[in-house]
Order: structure tokens, then sequence, then C-alpha cells
């Protein structure tokens, strides 16, 4: 069972939907999206953790979340949530394992739509709302991007959000 976070205000339901065409070439969501992609190629392959290291996420810091993946079936971690986005949650979980905060159809919903950009090994978009128990929403739009390790396994998600409320 989840435990509550301090500062924690209970999330009711994450509502995200696919947008496989994304937002547009413009905005911060496209340009971490093009930033992924050069990494990739460069790479010739995935990008790695160290591509998206602290000092190259700069123009984006504050809106990127770092999430680990970990064992087969995947298992969420929030490794580091960005500031603005911490904010506008009203909580900072990093270093929390999504079972431990997140319950029920929640948790389900969080599980299968970041495993989405780990089976793909490409970026997924979503558009989707966050609706707390207070009934106050957050409507956003976000890029995740999967990172590998050196083996080549996804091992890490880079997200960047933009909220819309």
């Amino acid at each position: 069972m989840a435990r509550p976070v301090p500062g924690w205000r209970k999330l009711e339901r994450l509502n995200l939907h696919e947008v496989p065409e994304g937002f547009g070439a413009r905005g911060r969501l496209a340009e971490i999206e093009r930033f992924w992609r050069q990494r990739a190629e460069a790479n010739g392959g995935l990008p790695t953790a160290s591509d998206f290291a602290f000092e190259a996420l700069r123009p984006w810091i504050g809106y990127v979340s770092l999430v680990d993946v970990e064992g087969e079936p995947p298992r969420f971690r929030w490794r580091l949530v960005g500031s603005r986005i911490a904010e506008f949650m009203g909580r900072d979980v990093s270093g929390r394992r999504f079972d431990e905060i997140y319950e029920g159809s929640v948790l389900k919903d969080y599980n299968r739509h970041y495993a989405t950009a780990v089976v793909r090994r490409a970026p997924v978009w979503f558009r989707g709302d966050l609706e707390f128990v207070d009934r106050e929403f957050f409507h956003f739009n976000s890029v995740h991007l999967p990172l590998a390790n050196a083996a080549g396994e996804v091992h890490r998600l880079a997200l960047s959000l933009e909220f819309d409320r």
C-alpha cells in the first residue's frame, strides 16, 4: 500500500492520451526531443544518461524529471523531479518508487504509460491532466525520452512537461 508523502496532495486520477504526432517543431518539448535525437544519432543508438547530465539539461532545468527503470516487468522510481514540476505538483517525490506513492488505477496508468517509451525505445508524447482529491486539475503536455545504459538497455527515462494550468 502506498505511503503518504509529506506535503502530498492526493492524486485522484491520471488521464494521459498519447499524441503520436507530437506538439509541433517549437517549444520546450520539441527542443528537448531534438536534443535527444541529436544524441541518439551521435551514439548510433539511444542516448545515455551521461548525455542527459545536469549540465546538458540547463535549457530545460526545472521542467525535466528523471525516472529510473528497474527490472522486468519494469518498476519505476523518480530519480529526480524538476523543481518547477515539483512546485506545480505540490510535492517532490525524488527518490521514491511509484508503487510507494501511487496506488490503484493511478499506479497502473503511470506504469503503463511510462513503459511505452521503454518498449518502443523512442520518444513518446502525451497530453493529459491530473485530478487531485480536492478536484483541482492540472493540464499538461509531456514527452518521455528513453535513455540507455552501457549494455544498450533502457534504464532511465527523461521526461519534460509543460503545464497549461
